[in-house]
């Protein structure tokens, strides 16, 4: 989704975009615009998936064989492009830059092998965008070139949310969650780094029906047994949803939960998630965890609640804060609210568009 935003943003500030990928196998039938529900249409070149028969011999295999096919693909085409390229991949923006092609690398998070390449990388590369904050103070450290980087975090998309109405009366009608009962969400991953053990282990003390939406198969039943075994009454599931669909679910919460842990360093440093920014956008009070990824956006008492990571009474104690207090719950969303709009995709990408010309 944050490539195809990228994109979509690209194309709106008037910039001619090809979006550049791999054919992969996947269960998604629908097509791009559809699925991420994108206005503006981008130029798409998919590059057929060569080394799919040994998807079949060992995953372990195919996957590194396909991203190196793709990486070199990628190149090749690169080397005869002839605008900017703008990029994730490390590798094919060096190759490229030494071939002197207007290269863009866009960062997320350090790499934790070879760092001595990752840095040497860097330096041959002519422009960076760094998604996570905490990744300037890296770059310093590696004595990047501060004129070769800018920060640009990831966003929302505003007008997307503004069209969105709130319903409180569909918790009911899809969960059976009676009409008196607010509802505490979080959307996304089911990932143990996310924090969502943490929710489920302070359910029983919350004030409140907690939803969770999306998860892998997997994750889902390992979250659905889990709920099964503490007897969590209150929690309740949903699989993943579309993104134009799950904007409705967002708005229509009384509040919601972004518990990431402290243990794991990408968490606790690195991640800036597209629904950080959704929630800001959403007019929902936010409750989220006190970690660096985090408070470059998200101030305590300002315009969210934060508590502890990894703390589940902590957690508990400051939703149930927020649901007992509607002045505070009024302030935050605000706040939160007006803050969203300097994150807009379309403000983020004509930032980046200002520095690659510069």
């Amino acid at each position: 989704m944050q490539i195809v935003k990228t994109a979509e943003a690209f194309k709106k500030t008037g910039l001619a975009v090809t979006l550049f990928i791999p054919k992969r196998k996947n269960h998604i039938k629908t097509n791009i615009e559809t699925f991420y529900n994108i206005k503006s249409a981008v130029n798409i070149i998919r590059v057929p998936d060569m080394v799919r028969p040994f998807q079949y011999l060992s995953e372990a295999l195919y996957f590194p064989l396909q991203r190196l096919w793709f990486g070199v693909v990628a190149f090749v085409y690169g080397l005869f492009w002839p605008g900017s390229i703008y990029s994730r991949d490390i590798t094919v923006s060096f190759f490229l830059s030494l071939f002197g092609k207007r290269v863009t690398y866009e960062d997320h998070q350090p790499k934790l092998r070879l760092n001595w390449l990752y840095m040497f990388f860097l330096r041959v590369i002519p422009r960076k965008v760094l998604v996570a904050q905490n990744l300037i103070a890296e770059y310093e450290a590696m004595r990047i070139s501060k004129e070769s980087y800018i920060c640009a975090p990831n966003g929302v998309d505003i007008a997307e949310f503004d069209k969105v109405s709130v319903d409180k009366t569909f918790w009911h009608r899809e969960f059976g969650i009676p009409a008196d009962l607010p509802v505490a969400l979080y959307v996304g991953h089911f990932y143990r780094w996310k924090g969502v053990y943490t929710v489920l282990d302070a359910a029983k003390d919350i004030k409140a029906a907690v939803v969770l939406i999306g998860g892998t198969k997997e994750d889902y039943e390992a979250v659905t047994q889990y709920i099964k075994e503490r007897a969590r009454t209150n929690v309740y599931l949903h699989p993943f949803v579309p993104h134009h669909e799950i904007i409705k679910y967002i708005k229509s919460a009384d509040i919601l939960v972004l518990p990431n842990t402290a243990i794991e360093e990408r968490s606790q440093k690195y991640t800036t998630p597209i629904k950080l920014f959704e929630y800001m956008a959403s007019g929902v009070p936010i409750v989220a965890s006190n970690i660096s990824s985090l408070t470059p956006y998200l101030k305590n008492n300002a315009n969210a609640l934060l508590c502890a990571p990894d703390n589940p009474h902590e957690l508990a104690e400051s939703i149930n804060a927020v649901l007992g207090n509607k002045d505070l719950a009024k302030r935050i969303s605000n706040q939160a609210e007006n803050d969203a709009g300097q994150y807009d995709w379309k403000n983020r990408a004509q930032k980046i568009i200002r520095f690659i010309a510069s």
